[in-house]
């Protein structure tokens, strides 16, 4: 399997998604290096977290797993806060972790505040310092994507969010810049917007609401990243039993040219070869990527997923 950087092109239209790596109802270390390890072996080169993930363990796991190497995309968000500072978290994370683990009503309660809305800031000064902070963490000088982590469309109207994150990418610290959406007005505002190559979005089970954003998306030359495709936060709170249609659901959005990528949100090594079996062989052709304003002299680039 080979990328081109350049392009953003990926053998296989699956990532993983790593909100849980670190967190409380997530694996241990060991066992997260044991999944990314393993997604690389299945040929997976892309990875998804955020600066908030496991109050910045997602980003640490991932430095470690992936150092330096060039061969895999690394996409990470920021806009959003932890209410306490991450140290006053760690005791917390601790025994909420312990709980969690000894108590099926305790993991539930878990997943319930996990699923809970954190503190935004959109500041530009905030912005930069969390783009500074996940590149420690990565261990990098550049993250290859960097998306806005659930702005509404207010702010993307504004433009001083994406400003912020443009600037970055001037400066070498950023590859590419979306935004990270949680509605579709705010996927739409995104869109209209030049600067913004990469569009996240949830595509919950039987859900139809972000299907006029994916077609607009694919005019304009966006690359779109669906995330939350077997049932997000009711999936891991076991409100629903994605195993019962998991692999159907894969092979279809592994088979749609419109979406870039699906984000696989597992922590189990089985899941993710299961899901792997559902989308290797599905015939991808190109899709064109639209280029910065301020990359005028640069090439279209290509998102060849073949």
């Amino acid at each position: 399997m080979t990328i081109d950087r350049s392009g953003f092109g990926l053998a296989l239209p699956l990532g993983l998604g790593c909100s849980r790596l670190g967190s409380v109802l997530g694996p241990g270390n060991d066992a997260a290096t044991a999944l990314i390890a393993a997604a690389l072996d299945q040929g997976i080169r892309f990875f998804d977290t955020a600066a908030i993930y496991a109050q910045g363990d997602s980003e640490r796991l991932l430095g470690r797993a992936l150092g330096r190497r060039q061969d895999c995309i690394i996409c990470s968000k920021v806009g959003q806060q932890l209410p306490l500072p991450n140290p006053a978290l760690i005791p917390i994370k601790r025994l909420a972790r312990l709980a969690a683990a000894r108590s099926p009503a305790a993991r539930r309660l878990v997943a319930k505040a996990r699923a809970q809305l954190l503190p935004r800031n959109w500041s530009p000064n905030f912005l930069a310092e969390a783009i500074e902070a996940s590149l420690r963490r990565l261990g990098r000088d550049q993250v290859d994507i960097m998306l806005l982590h659930g702005p509404p469309s207010s702010v993307l109207k504004d433009g001083d969010a994406v400003n912020a994150l443009d600037q970055a990418r001037r400066a070498g610290k950023i590859g590419r810049i979306g935004v990270s959406a949680d509605d579709v007005p705010s996927a739409l505002s995104a869109l209209c917007d030049d600067r913004v190559q990469v569009l996240q979005i949830p595509l919950l089970p039987q859900s139809l609401e972000f299907e006029p954003v994916i077609a607009k998306a694919a005019g304009v030359g966006v690359a779109v990243i669906a995330r939350e495709v077997l049932g997000g936060p009711q999936a891991i709170s076991g409100e629903i039993r994605p195993e019962r249609f998991a692999a159907a659901r894969i092979a279809e959005l592994a088979a749609r040219q419109e979406l870039a990528v699906t984000l696989i949100g597992t922590t189990n090594e089985v899941h993710l070869r299961e899901a792997l079996g559902q989308a290797i062989g599905v015939g991808r052709g190109p899709l064109t990527l639209r280029s910065n304003k301020p990359l005028a002299k640069e090439q279209q680039l290509s998102l060849g997923l073949a």
